[in-house]
């Protein structure tokens, strides 16, 4: 597949025009980009102080920043939690309901800013048109299918964002997906009596690999811009 026919493709999957020749961000971008960052904040806060808590507003709103594109907060140790002190169709429809917000604004900020004139060379790559003519088949199906199984999810948004697929369809998809997903961790967790020792350790492995990823790159950069 050319890099034509990528581009007609992505229009045929419904993608917004006014994203097309873009060279820099729009304010929404920042806005959103903002919320994800204030939301990761106040969340990290709740979970280390309100961990007990069963309050179905709370594991929606942790819900949103687990399932951003760029997280570091797992889900599926909170849903097996919820699993044992809630109901396990409203702890469902809860993380579902944060899913979705979280859906809308990966959508508003990583859209534009995969379709910047000045990064789309991606888009010519060889790995990248074999990926997106395999996606473009069943681009609704693959997105169901890769967000209920427990595999990487963000290499299927990278590719539905770079098409611009529609937000309204990209929600939808995310619904089917998680749903049934989140449904049965919290069975997992009514079932099974895992502790909460051993899921608070998952959360803090989690944050550990990103840290020790993080924190050196963070350095490196500190340091090149000192020079």
């Amino acid at each position: 597949m050319g890099q034509d026919q990528i581009d007609r493709v992505g229009g045929a999957a419904g993608r917004a025009p006014e994203a097309e020749g873009r060279t820099h961000l729009g304010p929404a971008v920042w806005i959103c980009g903002g919320l994800m960052i204030a939301t990761g904040l106040a969340t990290s806060i709740l979970l280390l102080r309100d961990f007990q808590s069963d309050s179905y507003l709370y594991l929606a709103f942790y819900s949103i920043p687990a399932n951003t594109a760029i997280s570091v907060f797992p889900h599926e140790p909170v849903l097996i939690y919820f699993g044992k002190v809630a109901d396990l169709w409203l702890a469902a429809a809860w993380a579902t309901l944060g899913t979705a917000i979280a859906g809308v604004m990966d959508h508003r900020v990583f859209v534009p800013l995969l379709n910047l004139q000045n990064i789309r060379a991606y888009k010519r790559k060889r790995f990248y048109r074999k990926a997106i003519s395999w996606f473009m088949r069943w681009p609704f199906a693959t997105i169901v299918a890769t967000g209920f199984a427990p595999i990487p999810f963000f290499p299927f948004k990278f590719l539905a964002f770079s098409i611009q697929y529609p937000m309204w369809k990209w929600v939808a998809a995310l619904v089917v997906a998680r749903f049934p997903r989140y449904y049965l961790l919290a069975l997992l967790g009514a079932t099974i009596p895992i502790p909460n020792g051993v899921l608070i350790a998952c959360v803090a492995v989690v944050f550990a690999m990103y840290l020790v990823k993080a924190i050196p790159e963070g350095v490196k950069r500190w340091k090149a811009r000192r020079l």
